[in-house]
């Protein structure tokens, strides 16, 4: 969700010292050279410790931009900026609720299967400890809106719409740091990451890595990730590392898929702990995880429950994109796809990984 407003813009000095003021670790954050981006990745962590068990994976992150499911969420439609395009390929739109909050929305679950994906797999990296955005499965209630937002040229009817199922996020709080903008780190740069500097261990990012292979996380080039300092981080000396568009997992780089996701094993090689996983980042086709990471991810993993596995797919409203999907057939008899069956191809995955043996 986006909470900065057009009412409130700033000269470039003064948003400078403002920024300062909210966040002290600002004036380390933002563009920064090579040198520095690289020693802000050493001290980077991409997990922490979190009571896994008492997770409330249905209704996901708590607080201030929090929603919960199907809750219906008024908004009026902000007309399109010509100059100031969204970006990405997936259909979406901008809304302002009435508080004045700026709404990033995702819809369109016919076509968009990041409405579905993009819940699904914030929603189990924060179960587990990893940073995500807080994403939300909602009903839009849009005043003043196009038929089709994303695809209208300023022609189409308006009217009072709703939108359902669609999300919306909340960005994690921070200062992004980055070489170039719109693009945070790359998986390559992960080895950068030195647990004597204050990082994560080798064991955490070895997991990291498993888990984006876990979730088939097809689209992963360094547009898709930030590196975040939070606010309060003086000298930013603890920033983190998150994937921030989660929306191609699932099924990979063609979206959330069931059929896709549970053909996908998660070894190449199981004797060699080669990943099996399609990557749009050329440097993270089939990594290789080490035992540490395999194991470290195992044990997250074996501590979920059968609901809030459950849960992680009813969050994401895959019982409407089992509508939507071929049937499948379970014991000679057709059915639509239901969150029982992506439970099962979860525990099948995770078996795969607590069963493996990799070299150190």
């Amino acid at each position: 969700m986006f909470i900065f407003s057009h009412r409130n813009l700033c000269p470039a000095a003064s948003c400078i010292f403002v920024l300062a003021l909210l966040f002290p670790g600002a004036a380390n954050a933002g563009k920064v050279s090579q040198y520095k981006f690289k020693k802000t990745i050493q001290r980077s962590r991409v997990w922490h410790s979190v009571e896994i068990e008492k997770r409330d994976v249905l209704n996901g992150p708590a607080g201030k931009g929090s929603y919960q499911l199907g809750q219906t969420v008024p908004c009026k439609y902000e007309e399109k900026d010509p100059n100031n395009p969204l970006g990405g390929h997936s259909p979406k739109f901008p809304c302002w609720d009435a508080s004045g909050t700026r709404l990033k929305v995702k819809y369109d679950p016919k076509a968009n299967p990041e409405v579905f994906g993009e819940i699904a797999g914030t929603r189990l990296f924060w179960a587990l400890g990893f940073y995500a955005e807080k994403m939300y499965s909602v009903n839009i209630k849009c005043r003043n809106c196009p038929t089709d937002p994303w695809n209208d040229k300023g022609k189409q009817p308006r009217a009072t719409r709703s939108f359902d199922p669609a999300t919306l996020q909340t960005r994690l709080v921070g200062e992004n740091i980055y070489m170039t903008q719109w693009h945070g780190w790359a998986y390559k740069e992960l080895r950068w990451v030195k647990e004597k500097s204050g990082g994560s261990s080798k064991a955490e990012i070895e997991a990291f890595k498993l888990l984006a292979v876990f979730v088939n996380h097809g689209d992963n080039t360094s547009n898709q990730n930030r590196i975040v300092c939070f606010p309060g981080d003086e000298g930013c000396k603890s920033p983190i590392l998150m994937v921030t568009d989660l929306g191609s997992t699932f099924g990979g780089q063609g979206g959330t898929n069931f059929r896709h996701w549970e053909k996908r094993k998660i070894w190449k090689d199981a004797d060699a702990c080669i990943a099996n996983l399609e990557s749009t980042d050329d440097d993270f086709d089939d990594p290789v995880i080490k035992e540490s990471g395999r194991k470290f991810l195992s044990e997250l993993l074996s501590r979920l429950s059968d609901k809030q596995i459950g849960d992680i797919f009813r969050s994401a409203r895959m019982d409407v994109l089992g509508q939507q999907l071929p049937k499948i057939r379970i014991k000679g008899k057709a059915r639509r796809v239901a969150v029982r069956d992506w439970v099962r191809v979860f525990k099948r995955r995770r078996k795969e990984i607590s069963s493996a043996k990799c070299p150190s």
